[in-house]
């Protein structure tokens, strides 16, 4: 899902793009976006993450899936590998970190979760601001590389245009976000 298209990004910048530049807007914003993603270790909209392998222990009540927020589970299999049944998700409570009055017994299980995790739209509006910013800077270099344009004056006002620098968000653009990362153990 993505938060920002090259639309809204042309009324941000309050410029019209060419089908090139809207195709560069495009591919700008997918690696922002995946870039945000991999930082925060969570998935900015709704993914279906299909067969999620889990190793059980006898005791354990509960599955921390590896993306989160979950919004939902659609299918939950449990039992030795290669043989799991399939479980009725209505016996078990769901969570925003994964599935919770599980009772494992034996050594040896499995389970394997099909579920949609991701951010809510509601948090994702919250990154918009970074992702504005980050996607109007390097929309703005593609602009300038494509003009071949270093310097430029105008009316008395002289401008330098940066040449390459450092590409995505900036560490305050990042440190704006910080609150939506996920810890993650490895």
């Amino acid at each position: 899902m993505a938060i920002l298209t090259p639309q809204d990004l042309e009324i941000y910048m309050g410029k019209t793009f060419t089908n090139a530049q809207e195709d560069a807007a495009q591919s700008i914003l997918a690696s922002l976006e995946s870039e945000l993603e991999y930082y925060l270790h969570r998935p900015l909209g709704a993914k279906v993450f299909s067969d999620e392998v889990h190793k059980l222990v006898p005791n354990q009540r509960q599955i921390f899936l590896r993306n989160a927020p979950v919004h939902s589970v659609t299918d939950f299999y449990v039992g030795m590998p290669g043989e799991e049944v399939e479980q009725n998700i209505e016996d078990f409570d769901i969570f925003p970190w994964g599935i919770d009055n599980v009772r494992i017994a034996g050594t040896g299980n499995q389970a394997l979760v099909t579920y949609t995790a991701g951010m809510t739209s509601s948090d994702t509006v919250a990154l918009e601001r970074v992702l504005y910013s980050a996607a109007t800077r390097e929309m703005g270099k593609f602009l300038i590389d494509a003009q071949g344009l270093g310097r430029l004056k105008v009316e008395g006002t002289d401008y330098l245009f940066p040449q390459g620098g450092e590409g995505g968000f900036t560490p305050a653009e990042l440190n704006s976000v910080k609150r939506f990362k996920r810890r993650v153990l490895v």
